[in-house]
């Protein structure tokens, strides 16, 4: 199938018009990559400056909120845990809420040996006491000064 010279030219035509049009997109294209850039660096300048101090101001509101309600929770959940004498569960919840800052370590109790410790230890230093009185009494003929006459 042969061509006219006439089509020929229109068709040449067309495809110049054709790849101008695309140099012109293409052109388009990139200034619109440019402008999305730009928009891009600009939404994060905002972000950073009016959408993340509200979120935290947001979620510090919730933590001073909520923090009671789940310190209580997770104290009455340890609570219940122990009275049903599920010691392991117990412990790893109490545990979680003290990592999580929510709950305190619970205090060591004074136990028998902690007590026999502390009064053997009070039972050793007024036996030193006493030691110490019945050696510097005043009545004791070895430190009473003689009287020159």
């Amino acid at each position: 199938m042969s061509l006219s010279r006439k089509r020929q030219r229109e068709l040449n035509s067309l495809r110049a018009q054709a790849e101008d049009l695309l140099n012109e997109q293409r052109e388009v294209l990139g200034h619109a990559g440019t402008v999305a850039q730009e928009a891009g660096r600009q939404a994060k300048h905002l972000n950073d400056e009016f959408v993340v101090p509200r979120v935290t101001r947001a979620v510090d509101q919730v933590r001073l909120y909520t923090v009671p309600f789940v310190t209580a929770a997770l104290a009455g959940t340890v609570r219940s845990l122990e009275r049903l004498e599920n010691r392991d569960a117990a412990r790893q919840v109490q545990s979680f809420g003290e990592q999580r800052g929510l709950l305190r370590p619970a205090k060591k109790r004074c136990g028998f040996g902690r007590v026999v410790g502390i009064g053997a230890g009070i039972a050793a230093a007024a036996a030193v006491g006493y030691a110490l009185y019945q050696a510097f009494r005043s009545d004791d003929e070895l430190w009473v000064a003689p009287e020159d006459a």
